[in-house]
């Protein structure tokens, strides 16, 4: 166990720098961080980091592989997004060019009032409600209790209905 934590470390040392750059380069700064960090974990979790022959195409293969998955799940959201819009408005309105500015709003609101929720809490709700994840899966997921989960969506929840509006 001190022999796999001691190769991570030093394949961390020696590998995070230009992996972050590169998964910068893939997914944007905010998230680079999470990416490196996801894959040492995938390393980690599969208990090869002392044994592997040619470290940097595995990590690069690994990092790539979750730049792939947040662009998924971003592409996902946007969707989820962009159907939500069209909740608020009905088939008459979007005939109307100011019925569609207000949509364009709308949708502008629910993001940037998603945003402003703890990455967490933002995560737990979008798995739960875009990606149709049970609660039990997103806390496995995250290695936390399904109540903790639970608190997270009702944050979420009552967050967006305070801005929003919504009753």
């Amino acid at each position: 166990m001190q022999a796999a934590n001691t190769a991570l470390g030093g394949l961390y040392e020696t590998y995070a720098p230009e992996l972050h750059s590169f998964a910068r380069r893939r997914v944007g700064r905010q998230e680079a961080e999470d990416i490196v960090q996801d894959t040492y974990l995938h390393l980690l979790q599969r208990g090869t980091a002392a044994t592997l022959e040619h470290p940097r195409p595995y990590l690069y293969r690994i990092a790539a592989n979750l730049a792939v998955d947040f662009a998924r799940k971003t592409r996902v959201r946007l969707r989820y997004l962009s159907e939500e819009s069209e909740f608020f408005c009905n088939a008459e309105d979007r005939a109307n060019p100011d019925a569609a500015g207000c949509a364009a709003l709308d949708l502008q609101r629910l993001k940037t009032t998603l945003a402003e929720l703890p990455q967490i809490c933002r995560e737990a709700f979008l798995l739960n409600r875009v990606e149709g994840l049970s609660r039990a899966e997103i806390a496995q997921k995250f290695g936390v209790s399904v109540r903790t989960i639970d608190r997270h969506m009702v944050r979420a929840l009552a967050h967006l209905r305070e801005a929003l509006g919504a009753k």
